[in-house]
């Protein structure tokens, strides 16, 4: 949270009453998830239609007009269990919230879609050259772990509650993640119906999008209206971008209230005297933006 989510900073409320669409890309991301969980069950849950439709295996790949489905099945779960489902978007809407303040709506659309895509990818090619071309594959568990990650190498120090009750770094709670996809990669031949695979694809992605500073803008021009209709050459998606970047006014106050609330967690955990002159920094232009926004 920001400045302006904390106890002794807040916005009056604005009068009146109105229909708002959901706020951010995560929150439109869970509800498109469960609406067609929803209509799966409550319309056609005796034969799962709506599910097998959305639903990806390997023969697409021979399939050119059906490589809609390298995207389409990241929005289905299995119609067995409602838990497949809350687990994914309990981790979208738990861990995405900081990530999309990070990089804002449309880059983080850009890298939650592409995720998808390579999952799927990856899956499909292994899946043909095992000789599988009729196994199912769907859910977004390899994209939200794309997001787990990010989110660990982003707020390292920030405490997770595993299980809501043991309390740890968010990147020990990273390294336990991957971890326990290598160790349950082995059994998945067994019989599991989890690709644990597919997981480590996303957390592999999600290391290098951040290590590497990659920006998708040039990738995918269709989601990046704006800037005059130009879109960012292919070279310049892959060169490293600084970590504050600047998109649109409102996603670089995102990104400060980012920055800013671990400055001040550190201020508060570490003394005034820990503080570099770029985080001094930091506060200085939060509280000049704060002070402007008061006037």
């Amino acid at each position: 949270m920001g400045l302006a989510d904390r106890e002794y900073y807040r916005e009056p409320p604005s009068a009146g009453l109105g229909l708002r669409m959901p706020g951010s890309i995560v929150n439109t991301l869970v509800i498109i998830n469960v609406a067609i969980f929803l209509l799966n069950f409550f319309f056609d849950n005796q034969h799962n239609r709506i599910t097998n439709f959305l639903t990806i295996k390997p023969a697409v790949l021979y399939q050119p007009w059906m490589w809609w489905k390298f995207i389409s099945y990241g929005f289905a779960h299995s119609p067995v269990s409602i838990w497949h489902l809350v687990g994914n978007m309990f981790g979208l809407w738990m861990f995405g919230r900081d990530v999309e303040r990070v990089y804002g709506a449309r880059e983080f659309l850009r890298f939650y879609l592409v995720s998808i895509i390579l999952c799927s990818l990856f899956w499909v090619v292994k899946e043909l050259a095992l000789g599988h071309p009729q196994i199912g594959l769907l859910g977004a568990s390899g994209a939200v772990t794309t997001v787990i990650i990010l989110f660990c190498l982003h707020f390292p120090r920030r405490t997770i509650l595993l299980m809501g009750i043991i309390p740890m770094p968010a990147w020990v709670f990273g390294i336990m993640i991957i971890l326990m996809n290598i160790f349950e990669f082995g059994p998945q031949s067994d019989g599991s119906s989890i690709a644990f695979d597919v997981h480590l694809v996303g957390a592999a992605f999600g290391f290098a999008y951040h290590k590497l500073g990659w920006n998708l803008g040039g990738l995918l021009p269709f989601l990046n209206r704006g800037g005059g209709g130009k879109s960012p050459s292919w070279k310049k998606a892959f060169q490293r971008q600084p970590k504050l970047r600047v998109h649109t006014p409102e996603e670089s106050y995102r990104s400060l209230d980012v920055e800013a609330d671990r400055v001040l967690d550190k201020l508060h955990s570490e003394g005034e005297e820990s503080l570099t002159n770029r985080e001094r920094s930091v506060l200085e232009d939060y509280a000049r933006r704060m002070r402007q926004k008061l006037r």
